[in-house]
């Protein structure tokens, strides 16, 4: 199966100062005054100020995005982006990297004398050589996205035998169904957490809830057609399943009866949920009973049940 005209693949990079740094000095003499060993880490914090909170939360925003409308791919932090969500995802990213870009200059802006109050406030705990300056500085900031075409078995161009190339195309078909099948399992995992969420909240008539507890499994309804690239029946199913949860938060907060309706409707479509997982793992197999018999060891093998 070719996925070259239904998807790509795209990689998201970020960076940040954290403005903490640890010091060894300090740690040793809490060791000492408290004659212990290896207690902990000291560390300092370099900078307090709300604007890096704000460029930190514009980088998490970006991720969350990132990670929401995406699925994996590979080990080297590689996702699927659906060539329908292609236009709306690299408009998210400017905006996020917009900005990012405005928070991080208004931050180095300031820098300068936040620097020079934290001589103050940490007293002989301050270090010169701890602070970047403005420039450096600059350079650890970061939010950008690299996306490349999917790679299939009719990318292969060697000169080997025909059996050769043969056999090298299907290792590379069966990389490319395993790596589909887990992105498709981290879907079904994700409506999986989100239902059972929501059955918990919702069968405790006390509990209170978010909108988001609602918004999780509708974003994700409507994210499972651009993720379907095979016309998989199972995806459609669980978009017509967790479509019978899209129901508005206010009402359930305002109709006991509908709330608990929806806590027994969210546990079926829990149940069915559980039985639509792509990956399987091998179940473990255990030795239970080794007896002896005529100077040979008969061993009985048993699966162990989940």
């Amino acid at each position: 199966m070719s996925l070259k005209s239904k998807a790509m693949l795209v990689q998201l990079n970020t960076s940040h100062w954290t403005a903490r740094k640890f010091d060894k000095k300090v740690t040793q003499e809490i060791d000492e005054t408290h004659q212990a060993h290896e207690s902990g880490r000291f560390n300092k914090t370099l900078i307090i100020s709300d604007l890096l909170k704000d460029v930190s939360s514009a980088v998490s925003k970006a991720r969350t995005y990132h990670y929401k409308v995406t699925m994996p791919w590979d080990d080297a932090g590689s996702r699927i982006l659906p060539v329908e969500r292609y236009f709306d995802y690299t408009k998210k990213m400017e905006e996020f990297q917009t900005e990012h870009k405005n928070l991080v200059r208004l931050f180095l802006k300031e820098y300068p004398d936040l620097r020079e109050k934290a001589k103050d406030r940490l007293n002989t705990l301050f270090n010169e050589t701890d602070y970047p300056d403005t420039q450096t500085l600059s350079l650890k900031f970061n939010i950008s996205y690299k996306i490349t075409p999917i790679s299939d078995s009719d990318d292969l161009r060697v000169e080997l035998s025909n059996d050769e190339i043969k056999e090298i195309k299907k290792n590379i078909e069966t990389g490319l169904y395993e790596k589909i099948n887990r992105a498709k399992d981290s879907l079904v995992e994700r409506a999986e957490e989100a239902v059972l969420a929501m059955h918990e909240r919702l069968s405790n008539n006390e509990a209170t809830f978010r909108d988001s507890l609602i918004g999780n499994v509708v974003s994700l309804k409507e994210l499972l057609p651009t993720m379907n690239f095979d016309n998989d029946e199972n995806f459609d199913k669980l978009e017509k399943l967790l479509s019978k949860l899209d129901v508005s938060p206010a009402k359930l907060r305002k109709d006991v009866e509908l709330r608990e309706k929806t806590a027994k409707k969210a546990k079926k479509v829990l149940k069915k949920i559980r039985k639509m997982h792509y990956v399987t793992e091998t179940e473990p197999i255990v030795v239970v009973e080794t007896e002896k018999k005529k100077d040979k060891k008969k061993t009985k093998r048993v699966k162990r049940i989940k």
